[in-house]
């Protein structure tokens, strides 16, 4: 069944895993299902996910790579070739969290273009791959990551941070991508704490950190929603 665009927000559901067609294993993508609701194909990631035995809402894209869906699967097909496959996907579903596979590896040209929609959508969006879970940090955050995990630190825009809980930290330094960067730090098993200034530091985590992360972001929407 084709969905016809009449409105901005299609899909919703509490958390929602996005998948795309980059490398991505059947374990990953069952690992990520765990922590949501629904499940959104990004094109060619509808075979990710069948892949994986998962029942697929909604496939989203232009189609290009998936032209011999199932009569039965719900598509919905746009062809604006400004807009990436994983943006098209967040454009049309409204979730409290995303979970995205598939978009970290791969060809580097659309891992950049999978940061840039991180930063140009403010809602919490974790892109997780084998070793690593990523995110942009909001203004503040703390995470639970197990003493000597590998994490970095990069700024997608000149952004002033504050980060505790690593062997390196950083107090009110200025971060930017053709300055000051802070990759290969070390979490120290304290938990960490980021702090920064506008919405430009991409975090990067241990991949076994993802539960704790997905902690934290509830935590913060649960605050707000107190508040």
């Amino acid at each position: 069944m084709k969905l016809k665009m009449s409105t901005p927000r299609v899909h919703k559901s509490s958390s929602i895993l996005l998948i795309g067609a980059g490398p991505c294993s059947a374990k990953l993508v069952n690992k990520a299902f765990s922590f949501a609701e629904t499940v959104v194909a990004a094109d060619g990631g509808y075979n990710h996910a069948t892949e994986a035995g998962l029942q697929v809402d909604l496939v989203v894209g232009d189609m290009d790579s998936q032209s011999d869906l199932p009569a039965e699967v719900n598509s919905f097909v746009l062809s604006d070739q400004d807009k990436t496959d994983f943006e098209k996907c967040l454009s049309v579903c409204d979730a409290e969290m995303f979970l995205g596979v598939g978009f970290l590896g791969g060809r580097l040209d659309h891992q950049f273009a999978a940061f840039s929609a991180l930063l140009k959508d403010p809602r919490p969006i974790l892109l997780l791959d084998d070793q690593q879970v990523v995110f942009i940090a909001p203004e503040t955050i703390e995470v639970d990551v197990a003493a000597g995990g590998q994490v970095g630190f990069y700024p997608l825009l000149p952004v002033t941070v504050d980060i505790s809980g690593v062997r390196w930290p950083l107090s009110s330094v200025k971060l930017s991508p053709d300055g000051l960067i802070s990759t290969s730090n070390i979490a120290d098993g304290c938990r960490i704490s980021i702090g920064s200034d506008c919405r430009g530091l991409l975090v990067i985590l241990p991949a076994n950190a993802i539960r704790n992360v997905t902690d934290a972001f509830a935590a913060l929407s649960f605050t707000k929603v107190q508040n």
